[in-house]
């Protein structure tokens, strides 16, 4: 088992995800948002970037969005650089995944 105090079972994901999926505010919102690998590598490759930080924002037609920016050695948005949205969000798109109920 991995010492990374980030890391989380499936089943710790799918009691958090199911709850979300479950929860009466958030029906009809958004349940997940693909976003590439080339776009969170050029992010996390920016000078200084030591982690990543994800708002929670409502895009234009009002569904939950992330909005992931960098962060430096002192805890800092970068927000002078590349910010990340526009995400292949689910649904309509949705994987066939066992966090999904």
């Amino acid at each position: 088992m991995t010492t990374n105090p980030h890391v989380i079972t499936l089943q710790e994901a799918q009691e958090m995800t199911y709850a979300y999926q479950d929860a009466i505010q958030f029906q009809d919102q958004t349940i997940s948002s693909a976003i590439d690998l080339d776009a969170i590598t050029q992010l996390i490759n920016q000078a200084g970037c030591k982690g990543i930080r994800i708002y929670f924002g409502l895009n234009s037609s009002n569904k939950l969005a992330p909005v992931i920016v960098g962060y430096d050695e002192n805890d800092m948005d970068q927000t002078n650089g590349i910010i990340l949205n526009r995400g292949t969000n689910c649904p309509p798109n949705c994987p066939t995944s066992p966090l999904i109920k």
